[in-house]
Parts: structure tokens; C-alpha cells; sequence
């Protein structure tokens, strides 16, 4: 499918769009027709990528959770995407962290880790934690890609990542030695410091993506941004004829998940809402705590936390 650059004046606040609107991947953000009324969801667009074409991409499999059938907007407004055509959603980690010893940490050998380098770029490797000598070194097995061994060189920064049950933990060591027999194993300097973050239920990864939302059990839609989610909510710029604080909502939205695009379409209750500084705004800032999730959504949502943390720069 050929893409053309979209040029800024072709997109209006107001008005709908002349025709679809797709990222730099091919996926869809917008559909023809559809209005955007939020300068967020402008800037949301642009920020994935502004790019047109007539032809249509080919939707996400919706692997796990209700597909909110496509439909046309609430009021006169012209319809919005349909759940299979939401864009992916990006993501960025926002937490609290704390600094602990590894004596601390809950890690046990034979954990995975991930490796990555520490000059920029962007290659990572799964490594095992196979033993460590109090405050001397630390061994994980050697990264391998293929059956291959990578290349490390010794004094080579490692920086290292492990989830273990609601920890995710990150630091950086030195190569000491590698080591071929009786397998090969590296030695690493000992982590004077771990940084470890809680993996609570309320734990918030940042977001700045578009997302449908609508009334529970109607199938109209209106686009929002969406600009954090956790397993117990999301936070969503939305317009204000849906922003009622203790109205139940339907929030649809797309997330990469192991290398997996699902769609999502999760009831909840807007449990607050708060004006936006332009008071001619016709959005409005809410809170949603997502209700009766099955334990698979709770599972995919948990997951895409843990994949974010740990891809994180």
C-alpha cells in the first residue's frame, strides 16, 4: 500500500478528515470522516506519524477481549474509527523507584535477564542469573543470539534488568571475565546499588495514543487520548458529553503485547473528572477504573507493563 506524506493544513480542528490517516507502520489512526475536536488528539496523530492513504489497513486480530463493532459517533458527528482500526499505542514507564542491595532483591538463580549494551544501541539478549559472590561478582550465563556467542570484551558496561514477583529490577555491571568451560558464563563486577520498582496494581505506564470511548452498552464512539493505563484504570482526555463523573463507559484501544497487536475494548467507571486550563474546551480530563476485567485482560495488560519496563532506555 503506497503511503503519501500528509500535509498539516489537510487536518482542521472541527472538521473531518478528508481521508484515513495511517502511521509510519501502516496502521490506521483515523478513518475519513471523522472529526477531530481535540487539540491532544491532534498532536497525538502527529506524533504517530501523518500519513495518507485510500486504501484501508487490514485490522488487528482481536485476540482476547469484546470488539466494540464500528459505529457512528454520538450526536451529528461523523463516525470514528471502529476498534480494529485504533492505532498502537506507545509507551513509557512512570513510577517510583527505590535503591536496594542485591541481598535485597528477591532475585534467585536461574532468574532471565535482560542484557543490553551500554553504548546506545538497541539490541537485547536473555540471559540467566546462575550465581553471584557477595560483594565480588555476579554470574549469568553469556548472551547468545543463534547459538552464538556475542562478543564482550572485558571492562564492557552491562546494563541488566529482572522481573520477579511485583519487583522489576535494573543496574549496570562490568565485565570481569568470560568464561568458556565447563559452558559459557560471564563474570560480572558486583552491583554496589539496584533500582527496584514496585509492580503495584495501580502501577501507571505512560501513554500518549488515541483511543475510542462510549457509553456502556451503546455502541456509538468518540475519539479521546489516552495518556496513561494501569490494571486498575486509564487516564483520557475526553469529550465532555462523556466525561460524567460515576457514568459507565466502554474504552477501547490498541497495545503491542510480545510482539502481538491486541485490541482492547474494557468496561469501567469514570470516577473523576477534572475541567482543562482552556475553559472553551469541549474535553474534559477523566479518571476510569476499569470494572469485571477477566483474569486474560488482567494478564495482558500486567504483561505489557512488565514488557514496558523493561524496554525502557
Amino acid at each position: 500500500m503506497a503511503l503519501q506524506p500528509l500535509r498539516k493544513e489537510d487536518l482542521q480542528i472541527g472538521a473531518p478528515a478528508p481521508y484515513s490517516i495511517f502511521d509510519r507502520d501502516r496502521v490506521l489512526l483515523l478513518s475519513a470522516g471523522c472529526v477531530i475536536e481535540s487539540d491532544s488528539v491532534l498532536d497525538a496523530l502527529r506524533t504517530n506519524g501523518m500519513f495518507s492513504d485510500e486504501q484501508r489497513e487490514q485490522p488487528a486480530r482481536p485476540l482476547m477481549l469484546r470488539s466494540a463493532p464500528r459505529a457512528g459517533a454520538l450526536g451529528a458527528n461523523p463516525r470514528t474509527p471502529g476498534t480494529n482500526e485504533l492505532p498502537v499505542t506507545r509507551a513509557t514507564v512512570v513510577g517510583e523507584d527505590s535503591l536496594v542491595s542485591v541481598l535485597e532483591t528477591n532475585l534467585r538463580f536461574g532468574d532471565p535477564m535482560q542484557v543490553r549494551f551500554d553504548d546506545g544501541t538497541p539490541a537485547r539478549y536473555t540471559v540467566r542469573l546462575i550465581g553471584a559472590v557477595d560483594k565480588r561478582s555476579m554470574l549469568i550465563t553469556h548472551p547468545q543470539v543463534d547459538g552464538r556467542m556475542v562478543f564482550l570484551r572485558e571492562g564492557q558496561v552491562l546494563r541488566l534488568k529482572a522481573l520477579r514477583g511485583k519487583y522489576a529490577y535494573a543496574f549496570e555491571a562490568a565485565v570481569l571475565k568470560c568464561q568458556l568451560a565447563p559452558f559459557p558464563y560471564v563474570h560480572l563486577n558486583y552491583p554496589t546499588q539496584v533500582r527496584a520498582t514496585s509492580i503495584r496494581k495501580a502501577y501507571r505506564v505512560a501513554l500518549n495514543g488515541v483511543a475510542s470511548l462510549g457509553r456502556g452498552g451503546e455502541t456509538a464512539r468518540l475519539p479521546c487520548n489516552m495518556k496513561d493505563v494501569s490494571v486498575a484504570g486509564t487516564l483520557l482526555h475526553a469529550p465532555r458529553e462523556l466525561a460524567l463523573v460515576g457514568s459507565a463507559v466502554e474504552v477501547a484501544f490498541r497495545l503491542q503485547v510480545s510482539d502481538e497487536l491486541l485490541t482492547f475494548s474494557l468496561p469501567g467507571v469514570i470516577r473523576n473528572a477534572r475541567e482543562a486550563e482552556d475553559l472553551t474546551s469541549q474535553y474534559r480530563t477523566c479518571g476510569v477504573e476499569f470494572t469485571n476485567l477477566s483474569r486474560e485482560q488482567k494478564q495482558a495488560l500486567q504483561l505489557f507493563i512488565y514488557e514496558t519496563m523493561l524496554n525502557e532506555a
